[in-house]
């Protein structure tokens, strides 16, 4: 198969190469991918070699949400069968077959495309969690910083879905893409002084690095909030009266393979989407995670490895 394999701590050693096809083992399916995602988890940790049941090992293979066709189960799958379009959270996903436990994948969104549906895992469990975390009720305010990523996108919908009032904290450039998205309120950091026009929320939902001990100050006594990027220091949280709480790749307690069955249950209602900005072939993996990581992007960065990509 065709797979990007990464030699050196960054994309800049990205190299299309062919590698063997895995197989699947006990409890697992290899998927043929159409799709898979690029997210900051993609730059911050580097993939490690991928062990297969075999015993054999794939080198480093970036990639960590993908979305395609069950191209074979292994023993005692029968959640599956070959032809199934599935997602799933898996390592190793821009490559053309990728392994997966059959524990981290679910039934692609009816309404989604393929592209969109590879967009969901890492973000919208991140999103998920979050605003999951927070106890979320109907009516309350909440504010999240960095809006417009792909784990900010995906935490307006699934706020909205849960009855709040979104407050959304982003580049002033994001300001007209977000307001479609239907968010309520809008404060630009670049332009704006943030801590004084966001005050006395219900609810923070952090998505980006180095912001979780100033959202503090906008968070009421008693309120909540919750980071995928970190928390801020316990003793801080304790002084402003908020309960803090980070997210790693779920909500505390929570599996992913529920997650990502209640984000497939919320897309199919209608009530959550993926918006997929820029699409790059495999070939262009290096490319495609510079234009994500380059700065204020909005939406998911994607990559079609299989021409049925935008199918659904």
């Amino acid at each position: 198969m065709q797979a990007i394999v990464q030699t050196g701590a960054d994309a800049a050693s990205f190299q299309l190469q062919t590698v063997p096809a895995p197989a699947p083992g006990a409890d697992q399916v290899l998927i043929r991918v159409y799709a898979a995602a690029v997210n900051p988890v993609d730059w911050k940790r580097r993939p490690a070699p991928i062990s297969l049941p075999s015993g054999a090992q794939l080198p480093a293979i970036p990639g960590y949400d993908a979305a395609g066709i069950v191209e074979s189960v292994g023993a005692g799958v029968t959640a599956f069968k070959a032809g199934d379009a599935v997602v799933g959270r898996v390592n190793g996903a821009f490559a053309q077959y990728v392994v997966a436990e059959v524990a981290q994948v679910v039934p692609k969104p009816s309404r989604f495309t393929f592209e969109q549906a590879s967009g969901i895992p890492i973000a919208g469990m991140a999103a998920y969690g979050a605003a999951e975390a927070a106890n979320i009720k109907p009516g309350q305010r909440v504010a999240i910083i960095g809006a417009a990523g792909g784990a900010g996108s995906a935490a307006v919908d699934v706020v909205h879905a849960m009855g709040g009032k979104v407050i959304a904290s982003g580049h002033s450039s994001q300001e007209a893409w977000l307001k479609q998205q239907g968010v309520e309120e809008f404060v630009a950091y670049d332009k704006q002084n943030v801590a004084a026009r966001i005050r006395n929320v219900d609810a923070v939902l952090n998505m980006v690095d180095g912001q979780a001990a100033p959202a503090l100050a906008y968070v009421k006594r008693g309120g909540m909030l919750t980071s995928i990027a970190g928390p801020p220091p316990d003793e801080q949280c304790a002084a402003a009266g908020v309960t803090c709480v980070q997210i790693r790749a779920t909500a505390p307690g929570s599996s992913i393979g529920d997650t990502l069955r209640a984000l497939v249950k919320l897309a199919d209602a209608g009530k959550y989407t993926v918006r997929v900005t820029k699409v790059f072939p495999l070939a262009q993996a290096a490319e495609a995670q510079q234009f994500a990581h380059a700065g204020d992007s909005v939406g998911k960065v994607i990559l079609s490895l299989d021409t049925r990509s935008k199918d659904r």
